[in-house]
């Protein structure tokens, strides 16, 4: 199985990169994860075609694409 691509829309991506050092590191451990298995833990279904998951800190929201084997992130919460 390929592993999954992560792209993030505007808005998610402003987010992203506005995170402190601990946040992003923790980011980037569940970004690996997810690329690997999108449906996995720690992944939760919205029942509505998203999923969400959470990091230190704050949480993803995203969409799948299998045809395309892309995650689109289409929200990024930090709290």
């Amino acid at each position: 199985m390929s592993a999954y691509t992560i792209r993030y829309v505007d808005r998610a991506a402003r987010r992203k990169a506005a995170l402190g050092a601990s946040q992003r590191a923790s980011l980037e451990e569940l970004e690996k994860r997810l690329s690997l298995n999108p449906f996995g833990p720690p992944a939760i279904s919205n029942r509505d075609n998203s999923w969400s998951a959470a990091f230190q800190g704050g949480f993803l929201t995203y969409v799948v694409s299998n045809r395309h084997v892309v995650i689109n992130v289409i929200d990024l919460v930090a709290v």
